[in-house]
């Protein structure tokens, strides 16, 4: 369910931003009308009505039992890849569906029926029949737009069909705790219900996201200008193998990972900035079983590098099932090949929590020179963190001092400290020990896995010296 905000022509965008461009009013240009490009793609997105229906029986004392029946209608939005009238949507936007009622642009309405839905993806088909070939949009390089870059969004909120709003591309592979295996695209915009499926577009008029997810203060309210969409280069792979094959079954090794930045780089000892960090391994999973492990950092997929964790994922996905990958890993300075036979992902993988290390919870409270008070994990902490048992090691961050290391990197009390360069944490004691081992090798980091609200990343704290 997504929006954004822009100012658009058919050949480019301009952004009114005289203020922040350090211009006077009198040099700021007028931005450009997107009037034209919007005329241009609006009739290749469509607008759907969703009518769900609930049953619910009901007993009355002796009397005979009824069924109370319930229908619901819900707004939702898409988009036409296929003049044969394919259609592309979420798929949480039309599961379990009573009945689908599509709307073009120009106001017909046509009864849908769902061709196919990615079990591991938030996407589906729809087909509809129409008297003409409909017009249809066309897909861009996801993996080319950067945050600042100009972004509008077609979609059905709250029944208001065709509406456009636009926006800029926040941040790129943002990853939720809805799905382990997809990384978003953040899009700035009044984000509502009703543009779930809905056709995010660049400047040229092709669509490089959908959109999927709002984010808001409550379950109640509206938007707040923050929004994920997904990214058109997974989309389009998804799209393929649902019309080639009629359901989506990605390639998957269990191992979730996150972006290398320079401090990484520099406490695992990288050259150059390169690879993904794995964050955690699932039980039984395929990573699990080659040997892979937290804190490895994997630099490519066959002769493919893996800078990004959407590219990562993608080529795993793309990878088939059964298949024997070979991933370049970097650990304890040294570089490894390791093969991977790829696995199929289970279908709650996005759903479940990942298992942490194992270990003993006790020890007692620490101050050290990052700035970090630690002590045991509380049922308290752990149930404020969504977890549903406590984990089996680490250690609660219970205060960071202010204009410590720990506060600068944006440790915050509450959260959890699990492993520390690689070994797992069970106590302050192995807290120290770490800090210590780290300070006579003569680095400058210490890499941490924390679990908080956000889920389970790796921070680099730097070690004053």
């Amino acid at each position: 369910m997504l929006e954004s905000r822009s100012r658009l022509s058919r050949s480019g965008i301009m952004l009114a931003v005289a203020v922040g461009m350090g211009l006077s009013p009198a040099s700021a240009q007028p931005a450009a009308s997107g009037a034209d490009l919007i005329a241009t793609v609006l009739p290749e997105a469509v607008n759907i009505v969703v009518t769900n229906v609930e049953k619910t029986p009901a007993v009355a004392g002796n009397m005979e039992s009824h069924t109370s029946v319930k229908q619901e209608k819900a707004e939702a939005a898409g988009f036409i890849i296929d003049p044969s009238g394919i259609i592309v949507t979420n798929r949480h936007a039309v599961a379990d569906a009573a009945d689908i009622t599509v709307i073009l642009h120009d106001g017909t309405r046509l009864g849908a029926t769902v061709l196919a839905a990615a079990t591991q993806s938030d996407i589906a088909l729809l087909q509809v029949h129409a008297d003409r070939p409909l017009p249809v949009a066309r897909f861009g390089d996801s993996d080319k737009m950067r945050p600042g870059d100009p972004v509008f969004l077609i979609g059905n909120p709250f029944g208001l069909q065709g509406t456009v709003t636009s926006g800029i591309v926040s941040a790129v592979d943002r990853n939720t705790t809805q799905s382990e295996s997809t990384s978003f695209m953040q899009i700035d915009a009044p984000l509502n219900r009703g543009n779930s499926g809905g056709p995010v577009f660049n400047a040229e008029g092709e669509v490089i996201a959908v959109g999927t997810a709002l984010l808001s203060a409550s379950a109640d309210s509206g938007s707040v200008g923050l929004g994920y969409a997904i990214p058109a280069n997974d989309v389009r792979f998804v799209v393929e193998r649902l019309r080639a094959d009629g359901h989506f079954s990605p390639g998957w090794i269990g191992a979730h990972v996150q972006p290398v930045n320079a401090d990484i780089a520099a406490a695992v000892g990288l050259a150059k900035l390169a690879g993904s960090i794995v964050v955690a391994i699932s039980n039984d999973s395929p990573a699990a079983r080659a040997g892979l492990s937290v804190g490895d950092v994997i630099l490519k997929v066959g002769d493919k590098a893996a800078d990004e964790p959407r590219i990562l994922n993608r080529d795993i996905a793309e990878s088939g099932v059964g298949s024997t990958i070979v991933l370049a890993v970097w650990r304890d300075g040294a570089l490894l090949a390791m093969p991977v036979v790829v696995g199929q992902a289970p279908a709650d993988q996005g759903a479940t929590k990942i298992a942490l290390p194992q270990g003993p919870r006790q020890g007692p409270e620490m101050r050290g020179d990052l700035g970090l008070v630690v002590g045991p994990i509380t049922e308290d902490i752990w149930r404020k963190l969504g977890l549903t048992a406590p984990p089996n090691a680490g250690v609660a961050v219970n205060e960071v001092l202010a204009n410590s290391v720990a506060a600068d990197r944006g440790v915050a009390p509450g959260s959890l400290i699990l492993n520390v360069d690689r070994q797992p944490v069970a106590s302050s004691s192995d807290l120290r020990q770490r800090i210590a081992a780290a300070r006579n090798e003569r680095r400058g980091f210490i890499l941490v896995l924390i679990e908080d609200q956000q889920g389970l990343h790796w921070v680099p704290l730097p070690l004053p010296a």
